[in-house]
């Protein structure tokens, strides 16, 4: 592989230049060389010594992204389509604006701050890091710093987050679900006393209820454990011969989807027997049958939007907005049925 050296002796001008544009810096590059130079980079395959890169500079050109693991039983986060599908989006847009990416997944803070001690890192992505820890983090690290769906203390610090509108997407669904005739409507998420979005989620979908009439909506909540066996158990509540529920409501198309595969088992129809609705549009929501009906996000375009806002921070330029919330929309697919009056009663009996 060629050397900064060679590849300025080869396009007759200065290592110097050919560093420059190396590393993004061309506005004092006439467009013949940068051109001439970009050409002779790809040719030789050039490739920076990182290890040399970080003893010389000031700068690593090195954005962290570290996911906090809080894994199902028996999983790791990575198995999660939302991870991949942001992980992806992050790769692509930090590869782009001409840095490299370090993927950590972190089950303490601890870890987070050993690794921005270790690594001459420019700037750092979280997410899913718990409010508590967030507020830690903040407070321990002069790192630039961008949050995605994170929640914080009222502590006076200033996070930078991309967010979305969870509660948003929860009300909207819980009507639908209402419209379609459906009274006897569960919400299923991680936890007895959720926390971050799925809270946010939770809470849009006991005002959903009671804005169209439904009492103590809080008996309309069925927590999920991150036990397999243990959300079995709940399925098996929920498939029951006198079932509780017409309408399931997942907080995560992963879940929708395992429990639709789960009661199909069963014998039960989807969804003329039973009505399920997920939270992400993400691949298991198109790939099973009958297809999710579900909240989209979009998380390709929240991913580019953490790393422009990540790289505004470390070149030290204004942010317009701190926390910003990504709108969602329904998906409306075939997991949902219209329930009669007459269903209803016969239900209930």
């Amino acid at each position: 592989m060629a050397t900064i050296k060679e590849i300025a002796a080869k396009t007759g001008v200065s290592a110097t230049t050919v560093s420059n544009v190396l590393h993004g810096r061309t506005a004092k590059v006439s467009a013949a060389k940068l051109k001439k130079v970009q050409s002779a980079i790809e040719a030789e395959k050039y490739t920076p010594n990182m290890g040399a890169a970080l003893l010389a500079h000031s700068v690593s050109r090195i954005i962290g992204v570290i996911v906090y693991m809080d894994p199902r039983s028996n999983e790791t986060v990575f198995e999660d389509p939302f991870t991949g599908a942001m992980i992806g989006a992050l790769e692509r847009k930090i590869r782009e604006s001409g840095y490299y990416m370090m993927l950590y997944a972190a089950r303490e803070p601890q870890e987070i701050f050993k690794l921005i001690q270790n690594w001459k890192l420019d700037g750092l992505l979280l997410f899913w890091v718990p409010t508590e820890i967030c507020s830690v983090v903040r407070k321990k690290t002069d790192v630039p710093l961008v949050f995605i769906d994170c929640y914080f203390a009222d502590d006076g610090l200033v996070y930078h987050n991309i967010g979305l509108d969870d509660r948003q997407g929860t009300y909207q669904m819980t009507w639908y679900l209402r419209k379609m005739g459906h009274t006897a409507i569960a919400f299923l998420a991680d936890r007895k006393d959720p926390v971050g979005g799925d809270r946010d989620r939770l809470e849009g979908f006991m005002q959903a209820l009671t804005d169209s009439g439904i009492k103590n909506p809080e008996k309309h909540f069925v927590p999920l454990s991150k036990d397999c066996a243990e959300r079995t158990a709940v399925y098996n509540f929920l498939c029951a011969d006198k079932r509780p529920f017409t309408a399931l409501f997942f907080s995560a198309d992963y879940y929708a989807a395992e429990a639709l595969a789960y009661f199909q088992k069963q014998g039960l129809r989807i969804p003329e027997d039973l009505s399920i609705a997920g939270f992400d549009d993400n691949i298991y929501a198109q790939v099973v049958n009958p297809s999710l009906t579900t909240v989209y996000q979009d998380v390709f375009r929240r991913g580019c939007a953490a790393v422009d806002m990540l790289v505004k921070l470390i070149k030290k330029q204004p942010v317009e907005e701190n926390n910003i919330r990504f709108p969602v929309r329904l998906i409306l697919r075939d997991s949902v049925a219209r329930i009669s009056c007459a269903k209803r009663a016969e239900l209930a009996r």
